[in-house]
């Protein structure tokens, strides 16, 4: 630098007393560190509160957790439960109409008479059997398959006094 002469900066500031406040200077590096580390403590503070909240969507209005149920404990369930109708039932034809309910290995059957004919109501195959053929009538005998994976299962049902009596034919299924 010359005597006399003074190095002075767009604004009429030192030289020596300069700053540079860009964006390749300290302060900035320091003011930019700062808003990234809140920016990421904001971002950890709301993971963590959505974490919590879902943790708590697991929980019913009485408190009681709800969790998933294992195979085993589904098997059982399906094995106890009352099966509900595969069809809804109907209403009995007559005021002097009769219901009978029978239940088999291969699945449930109702079914009602009225004036000799017989009306299947129901019908509810059992864990791993499935319905083959419905003849549901009114008619003097009504019947469904219940079907399996190595047997099929007949279940006719007639009116021979008045009530819904059952007859039961199995035959093992042949691979052809």
């Amino acid at each position: 630098m010359r005597a006399g002469r003074r190095d002075t900066a767009p604004g009429g500031t030192s030289g020596a007393v300069r700053r540079r406040t860009g964006h390749g200077g300290a302060p900035l590096s320091r003011r930019a560190f700062l808003a990234v580390g809140g920016w990421l403590a904001a971002a950890a503070a709301t993971t963590v509160a959505g974490l919590w909240a879902l943790s708590l969507a697991g929980d019913d209005l009485t408190g009681q957790a709800v969790r998933s149920m294992t195979l085993e404990e589904v098997e059982r369930a399906l094995a106890t439960a009352s099966a509900a109708p595969a069809v809804p039932p109907a209403a009995a034809t007559g005021p002097s109409a009769a219901t009978g309910g029978f239940s088999y290995a291969e699945g449930s059957v109702t079914a009602a008479c009225d004036a000799g004919r017989a009306l299947l109501l129901s019908w509810t195959p059992a864990p791993g059997h499935g319905v083959d053929e419905v003849e549901r009538g009114p008619a003097p005998a009504v019947s469904v398959v219940f079907e399996s994976d190595d047997r099929t299962t007949t279940v006719t049902v007639t009116c021979p006094s008045g009530a819904p009596a059952a007859e039961v034919r199995s035959a093992a299924e042949h691979d052809d």
